[in-house]
Formats: structure tokens, sequence, C-alpha cells
């Protein structure tokens, strides 16, 4: 049975009830269980072994009677369900000469309970000495005794799930129609007792590992399915849980303290919720989530709603008020909030009294990215590898005064400070110095004024603003499938030397490997690569990836370690070994670039074909502190020994996880690297499209705020730019509004091109709108060129309607004078 057969919900609808209402008058005067029967048959309720689903449907009938829906006969007498549990009525004897190991143990079996006797020695054991007392269990369910020559042990059953458990519901990825489905693949630990006068060590999660081993195959044969997964609740409070840990089950959240069983109203203490699957490919049994295509969801009319509507922000109009916002912004990216909101007085309030929530509020950068990290994840599912960029940008808001929060993102050298020092007396003595000659201040002195610095804590002058680490999603093909997550960072401008390491910025990097592991183990038949450069080149995120299971690594390597005493170092090893392959690289023309304050000058580079060496080799990481085990990677390199014309040569060493056994494998890997360029791609449209460094936000987490609606917007335009390229043949309609439809197709027979009926055509199309000058053997389309006829396109499409708007006949409707 892969879907359970939802009975209650079947015979609540409209059509069922008058089914029902008709059966009963044809019935006469019979016996419930009889109508149960009939009902059965004729909606076809049975279970995997073709059994009536009676005790549901009897259910479910006895539920439309109280409400009022049908009339069921009087209930038979002697007919009702037992209030409590059947006992033996005595105490189950005690074991003895249990030995101290459970290795020692003689006979140690589990017994299944089938018999009459068995069951009430169960509930016996049960209810005597569990704190929870025996409970009357329904549905599917097995119970066993766990016996030995010594007597008796304990007692451990298994019932229906929770009903439904917000952690993991959401662990597990589920809609809520596919939990009604697939809710019966999951059992649930109800009993798990050793008798308190068992001291036997490893006896419990010995126990645990035989019962979750014959489980499915016990099940099958008395249900004809097989369960998926096992939950239990611990109360960590009373329990450390450790014969579950040792069992190998994973906490994914907490209960949310209301009880199963409490009385309405009362409150209980809050159980750790504990699961263990039975099966390698669970998920799928389980049903997740359906995947989405990598260009579902980029439409403007539903982009807002279905990428940000659903934010846990603690009040529905709050989430509303975030989905017409971003709406906005998104139509037009470019423009001020008032430009986007058209000069609606509404739209513009509404927007700067969401992002303006106190500090406390739920309205946060994590709850706000909550439905778009949950769609990034469908859309992972979506794709057999994954590559998470991660990288950091700092986001500058040194022309922003009077803004509280903000960090020290870039020092001034000492010759800019000695410069703003001397510029500094001069205006003193040209002012008359002091106070009363209002003494000028540099410009790094504004910035530490704007940044209203707690009493007594100093930092040198330098630019303000926040360091944003992100993680990108991105298919193999390189198209963005979204923001799984985005970490805010206010630096303080100290030194790392020092700092516990929780503080360091090593700790972002580490963070967003674990937010990986985090989505690898929702992610069935998925497999994930975090991709990050040479900053990510810490030992600390080496020793972490080898508790993510699920997740491999791939770092552009930075320090050419040692290797021991007398061996040559790590990079100058593999430089000396034989080239075991050669490859042809294609290199991109860049632009010349003049320096700047945070950025070196760059010279013209012109587009060329490299020819590289590619070596590969296993080898040891260690711990530079050497307090832990050293780590097994793989390294690639890649050398360009001459490049022409004076061109810089081509050099990179990366250090992986991934098994690297063939030149097929190292160009694999390389290619992987290659696309880590998307991220610096949506950082661009972030700064630059979205203008998120023109905020005027005077707190930096109201900022942070506004920045992460931002950033959905800014990975929407990333995706629009690269499905264009790799997925042309998609219907326009997917990004684009019929009025917009109309404008492109007006354009484009204006200026003798294509009609754009494809993704591919219309995104060419919006792009010549923004000045790119199409040429047959040209580059496509850049994201600067997709953003700027995007907002042109907005613009004429506003025009287009208001044409349409004065071209109707007016409705005199005045009143007269």
């Amino acid at each position: 049975m892969v879907n359970q057969n939802c009975v209650a919900r079947t015979l609540g609808s409209r059509e069922a009830i008058r089914s029902l209402q008709v059966l009963l008058a044809e019935t006469g005067t019979v016996s419930r269980s009889e109508i149960a029967r009939r009902v059965c048959q004729q909606f076809e309720f049975v279970d995997s072994l073709g059994r009536w689903q009676l005790a549901s449907c009897q259910k479910a009938l006895r539920g439309l009677h109280a409400s009022g829906h049908i009339q069921l006969p009087a209930p038979q007498p002697g007919g009702r369900w037992p209030g409590r549990p059947a006992r033996l009525g005595q105490a189950v004897p005690e074991p003895t000469g249990v030995p101290a190991r459970a290795g020692a143990v003689q006979g140690l079996t589990l017994t299944l309970v089938e018999t009459e006797i068995q069951r009430r020695t169960w509930n016996e054991i049960v209810a005597r000495e569990h704190p929870q007392g025996a409970v009357l269990h329904v549905g599917a369910q097995l119970r066993y005794l766990i016996e030995s020559q010594h007597g008796i042990l304990g007692a451990i059953g298994f019932a229906a799930s929770a009903l439904a458990l917000a952690a993991r519901d959401e662990w597990i990825g589920w809609s809520p129609s596919m939990r009604r489905k697939r809710l019966h693949r999951i059992l649930g630990l109800s009993r798990f007792l050793i008798r308190s006068s068992v001291r036997c060590r490893y006896l419990a999660s010995m126990v645990l590992g035989r019962a979750l081993r014959r489980l499915p195959d016990d099940f099958r044969h008395r249900y004809g399915y097989r369960p998926a997964l096992v939950e239990t609740f611990c109360d960590a409070s009373r329990h450390a849980g450790t014969c579950f840990r040792a069992a190998n089950f994973t906490c994914i959240g907490q209960s949310a303290g209301r009880g199963r069983l409490a009385p309405r109203g009362q409150r209980v203490p809050k159980k750790h919720i504990l699961v263990y699957p039975l099966c390698a490919d669970w998920r799928s049994v389980l049903g997740t989530v359906e995947p989405l295509g990598a260009g579902e969801g980029l439409g403007l009319d539903a982009f807002a709603a279905q990428e940000l509507g659903g934010a846990p922000l603690g009040d529905l109009r709050l989430t509303k008020r975030l989905v017409r916002t971003a709406a906005m912004q998104a139509a037009a990216p470019s423009a001020s909030i008032p430009a986007a909101a058209q000069g609606k007085r509404a739209l513009v309030k509404g927007h700067y009294r969401f992002i303006d929530q106190p500090s406390e509020s739920a309205v946060t950068p994590e709850n706000i990215l909550h439905p778009h990290r949950e769609r990034t994840l469908r859309r992972m599912q979506g794709e057999p590898l994954v590559l998470c960029l991660q990288d950091g940008t700092d986001l500058n808001f040194a022309e922003h005064p009077g803004c509280s929060g903000l960090g020290l993102i870039a020092k001034r050298k000492a010759k800019a400070k000695a410069k703003a020092k001397a510029g500094d007396k001069a205006g003193d003595k040209a002012k008359g110095g002091g106070p009363a000659g209002g003494k000028q201040r540099s410009k790094g002195s504004k910035q530490e004024e704007g940044r209203q610095l707690p009493a007594g804590e100093v930092y040198p002058d330098g630019t303000l603003g926040l360091h944003m680490h992100s993680t990108l999603a991105v298919s193999t093909a390189g198209i963005p499938l979204g923001v799984p997550q985005i970490q805010f960072d206010a630096p303080d401008g100290k030194a790392e030397r020092g700092k516990p390491l929780a503080e360091r910025k090593t700790m972002r990097w580490v963070r967003g490997l674990r937010e990986c592991g985090r989505l690898a183990a929702r992610l069935a038949g998925t497999r994930v690569v975090s991709v990050m450069d040479r900053e990510g080149d810490v030992f600390e995120l080496f020793a972490e990836a080898r508790r993510q299971a699920g997740v491999d690594v791939l770092v552009r390597a930075r320090h050419n370690r040692s290797r021991g005493k007398g061996r040559l170092k790590l990079f100058e090893r593999i430089r000396a070994q034989s080239a075991q392959a050669k490859l042809k690289i294609d290199v991109a023309r860049s632009s010349a670039r003049r320096s700047t304050r945070n950025q070196k000058a760059k010279r013209l580079r012109k587009a060329r074909q490299a020819s590289a060496e590619l070596r590969w080799r296993s080898v040891q990481v260690r711990d530079p502190k050497g307090r832990r085990e050293p780590v097994r990677l793989q390294l690639v390199h890649v050398w360009e020994r001459s490049a022409p014309g004076g061109s810089k040569t081509l050099e990179w060493y990366l250090l992986t996880t991934l098994e690297v056994t063939s030149g097929a494998d190292a160009e694999r890997v390389l290619e992987w690297y290659g696309l880590r360029w998307r991220i610096e791609d949506w950082h661009r449209i972030l700064k630059t499209g979205c203008k998120a460094e023109y905020l005027g936000h005077r707190k930096g987490e109201r900022i942070q705020r506004a920045v992460t609606i931002k950033a959905v917007i800014a990975w929407r335009l990333a995706a629009m730019t690269l499905l264009g390229r790799e997925t042309p043949e998609l219907p326009a309609e997917v990004f684009y509004t019929e009025l917009q439809m109309r404008v492109l197709r007006h354009f484009a027979a204006r200026r003798g091109l294509a009609s754009p009926d494809n993704v591919g055509l219309a995104l060419r199309t919006m792009a010549i709108m923004g000045g790119y000058l199409y040429r047959k053997n040209g580059p496509p389309a850049g994201p600067q060129k997709i953003w700027e006829g995007w907002t042109l396109l907005t613009h004429m499409s506003e025009a287009y309607d208001l044409r349409d708007y004065f071209e109707r006949p007016l409705a005199d409707s005045r009143p007269e004078p």
C-alpha cells in the first residue's frame, strides 16, 4: 500500500455523505459493524493484505454521526471498546542472575507478542514499571517481550506515529497532503522498558538494534508493507537518551509541548524528537515534496508569493506585507522604494513599517529567507548533483552616516590616516581650532561618529559596512537554484589571533558547510558538493567535513603546507611529479580596471586558449596545532607552464574530498570549481543591479532584512540570465506577464527581430532594450543588460497600460455643480 486510504477524509466529502445517506436508508436495521463492512465494499477501503479497514471506517462513521451528517442505528450492547488494556492481575517475576554486560546475557531474544497470555504479560510489565504506564494502542502495532534465560528483562512496543509534528514534517519535506497519504509509513516507538531491577550495561542499545533490524520484516508479514521510519520522544530533563544515540537515532528538533494524550489546553514538557530510517530510500518511500524545475516560480505574477509567501514572521499581515514589497521591488529592482511604488504612499509606508520592526520581532533574515530555502531544496531535489557555492562580500555603507550596527569592513592604511590627520590639523588652523572653531573631522572620523560606538570602545579609521557570507546552490549546468543561507556579520576590525573559534571568520565557512549537511540530509538521490575559494582553506573546515555525511568539499588551496621535516612542501611535491594529463582551457576576456580604495588595478586580458598540465594525488592535511588526526584529501594541480604575450600563467591547487582516480575525474573537479564564478555574478547583480549598498535605514538589522529581500530578487535575475542560455526553448510566459509579452512583441516587430515566443528570444529582446548589441557570433547578454532591460521593460509596460487606459472612453459620473 503506497498511499494510505484517508477514510475519514474520503467519507467527509459532500458526495460521500449523500451516498452514505442513501446506503443507510436502504440497509434498514442492521448493526454498525455490518454498515461499516458495506461502506468498505462500496468505497473499496482495503489494506495491503486485502482486508477491509473496518476499524477506521467505524471511527469515521461515528464522527459523521456525532456531527449530525448521518444517523446510525443504536450500538448493540456489549460492543464497546474496553477502557483499559487486559492484564495478568499479578506481577511478573523478576529476572535473576543478570550479568553486568549485555554480551554475557544468556539466551537474549525478542519475542513477538501474538498470544493472549503474551499480550497480558506485556501490558502487566508496562503498566506496573513504565513511567507512563500502559496505553491502548490503535491501528498498526508490534510489541515485543525482551526474554532471556534469566527471565523477562523488559518490553518494547511500536505503534502509530504522531499525527503532525512540525519539526519532523519539515525535516522530511512533507506537504500536508503527502503527510496524510504516507503517515502510515512511520512507526512510533511508544514504549521501551528495561526493568528497574536489571543493571546491565549496553543492554538497551543492543535491544534497540535488534528490534529495529527485525521490525520491517515482522511488520510486512503482519500488515503487508514495510515502514520507512521510526520516531520516538525523549524528555531531556529525565533521560540523557544515550541508548538512542548508541543505536544511531538522530535528533531533529523538539515537540511543541501539547501532548497527544494530555487534557485539552494543558501543556507538557517539550521533548526531543528522535528518528531512525529503516531503509536507504526512506525519503522516496515517504514521498517528500515533489521536485521543482530550475525555472519554476520565476514569473513576475507569482514570484514573490511562491518564494517568500508563508514566511514564519509571527503575524500573517507581516507575511502579506513581505510579499507585496518583494513583488514591488522585483518589478523594478534598480529603482528606489518610492520609484518602485510609483508614488503609492501605502506601498512605501508598508515597506518601511515592515523593515522597521522591533529587534525582538520574528522579522529576521532567517525567517524572511525560510520559504525561499524550502523552494531551493525542492529545486535541488530535481538535480543529481548540486554545487553549493560559498563566498563572502562586503556591503559598503561608508557614505551612510548615523547608522548603528555596522562594522569595520576595511581599515585605512597608515599613509592615508596620516594624510587625513594632517588635513584635520590644517583645517583646525584655518578655522581657529577647538570646538568653537568648528574642527573638521576626517572621513574615517565621520564614519566612527555615525557608527555610534559604545563608550570606551576604540576602532581604527576605516570603511564601515556589513559582511555578507552566502551559499548559492547551482546545478552542474551553472543555473542558480536558490540561496539557502545568508550570514551577516559586523566585523570589529580586531585581529583574529586570540579570538575564540566561534568568533573567527573561519566559522562562516564552517557554518555554511553545516547548512550544506542539513540540506543533504533532506535530499534523496542528490549529491551535494560545497565549493569555496582560497579563504576556505582552513583545517577546521576539513575536520568538519568528516562529520558531515553526504557532503563533499572542493576548495582552492591557499597554504603551501609542510609535509614534515626534510620533505618537500605540498605544492612543490605535486609540481615535481610528471604530468598525468593535458587539457585546453578557454580563458575569457577581462576588461581593465582602475585601482580603487578596496581593489587593485587590473590589466586588460584578451581571450585565449591555454594549454595546461593536470596532476593529482592523495595527500594528508595535518592539523597545524597537532591536536586532531590528519585529514585525507585529493589534491588536483592545474599548471600552464608558459603563457603567450606576457599574459599571466594559470595555476590552481584544488583540495577535495571527491574521489579522483583518472584524468576525467580531475577535469570534472576543475569544471565544477570553474562554476564558482556564478556567486560573483550574483554578488554583482545584488550590489549593482539591485542597489543593495544604497539602502538608507538607520540600523544594521534593518539593512539585513532589506538585503535579504534583494538577495532573492538578485537570484531571480541571475537564474533568468542563465536559463535563457541553457534552456532557451522554454515558453516565454514562464518569466513574463501577458502585458510584458505584448510590449516585447511590439518592440521586436518595430526592430525587425524574431518574435519572442520562447525564453531565449524574449530575454535577448529584453537585453537589446537595455543596450545589448546583438551579434550572431558575439557573446550572450550578461546580467547587467538583463537587469537594465528588465527595468526599461517595466517602464514601457506601464506606459503601454496607461495608453490603453487613456484610450478608453471616460464615463461622466461626476455630479453636477
